[in-house]
């Protein structure tokens, strides 16, 4: 079980999760790096904030652009890192005029599976076994994907609970509000027919 939690432990050391907010006119770029074939993984969720969609690029070392969206909610990408280097993730929000985007994101590197192996490249003697390896990288991509969802459902409800809170919190002060506005009236109205129906009289 150790051995195992160990591997899992060095799979997920590039991993990098954030909560974010793109105001508008604004870029924000994340970098990571990555050694070829290095599984690349970026996964994101607009939350809030307009029509709820964001541009995305992705580029390679040397800029090399790898994905390209004008206008995207969600999405999840994965592919092989093609060359040593700095890869780059960027949200851009600048067709946005006044509205800031606040998003959910996932950036990942799973070091290829030869890492391992190679005593030159790793300070430890995890994992020797290619079948074990190629069953812990699945459990671990299942294990991974779970947490995502997990973390994305805890955000919509914590977003449904605020919209539930403030239509209840709208429902108790019109039901106030209404009544107290009505009572209001009807003693005005008795009021002025009161005064109107007064009969002075001229000693």
């Amino acid at each position: 079980m150790l051995p195992t939690l160990m591997c899992l432990l060095l799979l997920f050391e590039a991993a990098r999760g954030f909560m974010i907010t793109v105001d508008a006119h604004e870029t924000v770029c994340f970098f990571d790096r990555a050694h070829e074939k290095d599984k690349i993984t970026v996964n994101f969720e607009v939350m809030e904030g307009g029509f709820k969609d964001i541009a995305v690029e992705i580029l390679a070392p040397n800029n090399d652009r790898l994905y390209h969206a004008e206008a995207e909610t969600n999405g999840r990408y994965t592919f092989a890192a093609i060359k040593d280097g700095q890869y780059t993730l960027c949200f851009d929000n600048t067709q946005s005029s006044l509205t800031p985007k606040i998003l959910m994101f996932h950036f990942i590197v799973v070091k290829d599976l030869n890492y391992y192996f190679d005593p030159h490249k790793r300070a430890d003697d995890v994992v020797e076994q290619s079948v074990l390896q190629e069953n812990v990288n699945a459990l671990s991509s299942q294990l991974l994907a779970i947490k995502h969802e997990q973390e994305y459902m805890h955000v919509r409800y914590k977003g449904h609970l605020e919209i539930s809170d403030n239509v209840h919190f709208r429902i108790i002060a019109w039901s106030i509000f209404g009544p107290s506005l009505l009572l209001a009236m009807t003693i005005l109205e008795i009021y002025y027919l009161k005064r109107f129906f007064e009969v002075k009289r001229v000693v």
